[in-house]
């Protein structure tokens, strides 16, 4: 049995070129607190690490600086489930950042427009790492995809 400690229940892990811009953007779109920054203990670059709390329970989004080289775009992926997802695309898109429509049958899980009353959509942070929102459609508003095909 794994035995797991209890103060750290999940880390998310992406890589970032840029640690800053990384804090700046996940602090100000999403309102995560930076709980750990790898300057601030006074430790050096080659440590490159920042750790920002998540809104749910013991959960952590770890920044890992790495070299522009090294970063495969796209790598990671975060997925978050909200309450409303019209009200979170205007806040994100308010914010100045794209967001896309994805497909009713997005990984199999029936993630995009369905009927029970559930709608998704991606984004991505500035360095390539997609971000899924699946949520409540509470208005059931047309999204854009309807609008363009239809």
């Amino acid at each position: 049995m794994i035995e797991y400690k209890k103060e750290h229940q999940a880390y998310f892990i992406l890589s970032v070129t840029d640690l800053q811009k990384a804090k700046d953007f996940y602090a100000d779109i999403f309102g995560f607190v930076v709980l750990f920054d790898y300057k601030k203990a006074g430790l050096p670059k080659e440590i490159g690490w920042v750790e920002l709390s998540l809104p749910f329970g013991g959960a952590r989004l770890g920044l890992n600086l790495t070299s522009e080289g090294q970063v495969i775009h796209g790598s990671g992926q975060l997925c978050f489930y909200i309450t409303d997802i019209n009200a979170t695309r205007e806040f994100i898109e308010r914010k100045g950042v794209m967001t896309a429509d994805v497909p009713d049958d997005y990984a199999g899980m029936g993630a995009g427009r369905s009927v029970y009353g559930y709608d998704a959509f991606t984004m991505y942070d500035p360095f390539g790492n997609k971000i899924l929102f699946v949520g409540n459609d509470t208005t059931r508003v047309a999204r854009r995809s309807d609008e363009t095909n239809g």
